[in-house]
């Protein structure tokens, strides 16, 4: 998610990052028919160019965030006092596709 108020939040995995920066502009170049597929894309989503490279750059930078600096990997677990049991969980998940 962008916000180009004041403000500009990023969430990739759970992972969100604040930054209290004014929006900046970035302009690039694209070969004509990287830019036709760029403007089918866009199109079928029904965005605009602007949006639409905004997603990707999003995607990009989420990408290059390393698995081991998500705070989604490093949440440790938490006692409910609730006993439970993964058997038929796991009979469940993994016996389906030996029948």
């Amino acid at each position: 998610m962008f916000s180009c108020n004041r403000n500009v939040n990023i969430t990739c995995n759970n992972y969100m990052l604040l930054v209290n920066v004014m929006a900046r502009v970035v302009q690039t170049e694209l070969p004509e028919q990287e830019y036709a597929l760029l403007q089918k894309a866009v199109a079928k989503k029904k965005v605009t160019v602007k949006q639409g490279v905004r997603e990707a750059i999003q995607q990009w930078v989420c990408a290059q965030i390393p698995l081991a600096e998500d705070p989604l990997f490093r949440v440790k677990p938490v006692k409910t006092g609730i006993k439970t049991d993964s058997t038929d969980l796991d009979r469940s998940l993994y016996e389906r596709g030996q029948r």
